[in-house]
């Protein structure tokens, strides 16, 4: 059975409703990729997270997992399954230059215990010769398995990876914004490593999941972002676009830090009677130096201790850590 080389799907030229259709069954990808990569029309699919996860637990667990997550929401809380992994950290070009990749690292090895971390940036071709000697070390002629979940840049990088280091020509992984744009392994040969590409995890708690293509370029960073301030006291609200809002209450002065896409439209001190999304609620009452993640959006950086209710989607699931910044 021929798999397409964008997604992994089977190919078949039966069924022109179903996954991996071709008219000419000697095509190289299917036609979902193909109107995907061209015209940007994205065909959602039948698979679920139980398909994906059984193709992640299929994989050997000796093997080199290389796991992805992007810079923003850096989800990095689903590492236990595996004995040898290389964290990537993506998009280091969408944060701000001056936080340190040390900081960063440092804040990651107190949560993790991985083989090493390593900080790219696939669009600006940033630290991917550190990231290819990684991979060669501990790998040690066996196949490497990228994991990560969904819109974290796994297919970016790989595609990256082939320009960089394949000698001859190569066959491009589909690449889109939308989640489940990979449906099952693709194995791809990049000099003298075996790399399988697998299916993005899809994170239920993650807003990527619920919007539309339009929200979806509001939300998703493609610039350095540029860091959105306040100085708060008392209570008030602040309206992220049509997607979130942040209803807060402070004895003492403090302070928030929004870390989220340009594009969104903010709104400072808001009337906190605003109707906006108020069928979800998740409280928090953060202590000194926390973050609240809503993850997929942004995160907001707190200073002071301050209690505060988050109004999002309804099954969006925002978080407390520690700050990141």
């Amino acid at each position: 059975m021929t798999k397409c080389k964008g997604c992994g799907i089977t190919l078949q030229n039966k069924d022109k409703n179903g996954l991996g259709y071709v008219e000419d069954i000697n095509s190289d990808i299917c036609r979902r990729c193909f109107r995907l990569s061209h015209y940007g029309e994205y065909k959602t699919v039948s698979l679920d997270n139980s398909d994906y996860k059984k193709i992640i637990k299929s994989i050997p667990k000796d093997s080199l997992v290389v796991y992805i997550c992007d810079i923003l929401s850096l989800d990095i809380y689903n590492l236990d399954n595996y004995n040898n992994i290389l964290l990537v950290i993506t998009k280091r070009d969408i944060m701000p230059k001056s936080i340190k990749n040390y900081k960063l690292i440092e804040y990651i090895k107190r949560r993790v215990n991985v083989l090493d971390i390593v900080i790219i940036s696939s669009n600006k071709n940033y630290n991917i010769d550190n990231l290819y000697s990684l991979i060669e070390k501990y790998s040690k002629g066996h196949d490497v398995y990228f994991i990560g979940n969904t819109n974290s840049g796994k297919s970016t990088l790989i595609n990256k990876l082939q320009k960089n280091y394949s000698n001859s020509s190569y066959n491009s992984v589909t690449v889109s914004m939308y989640p489940s744009t990979t449906l099952d392994k693709v194995s791809i040969k990049i000099g003298s490593i075996n790399i399988v590409d697998t299916p993005g995890i899809i994170d239920n708690g993650n807003i990527i999941n619920y919007l539309n293509s339009k929200e979806l370029k509001k939300v998703i960073p493609k610039k350095e972002i540029k860091p959105k301030s306040c100085q708060i006291s008392g209570s008030g609200s602040i309206v992220i676009d049509d997607f979130a809002r942040i209803d807060y209450e402070s004895v003492n002065d403090n302070s928030m830090v929004i870390y989220g896409a340009n594009s969104l439209n903010i709104r400072f001190n808001s009337i906190k009677k605003d109707n906006l999304l108020d069928l979800n609620c998740t409280c928090f009452n953060l202590d000194n130096n926390k973050d609240i993640v809503i993850p997929g959006l942004c995160f907001i950086k707190f200073v002071g201790s301050i209690k505060v209710k988050v109004y999002t989607f309804e099954k969006v699931v925002p978080y407390e850590r520690d700050n990141l910044i």
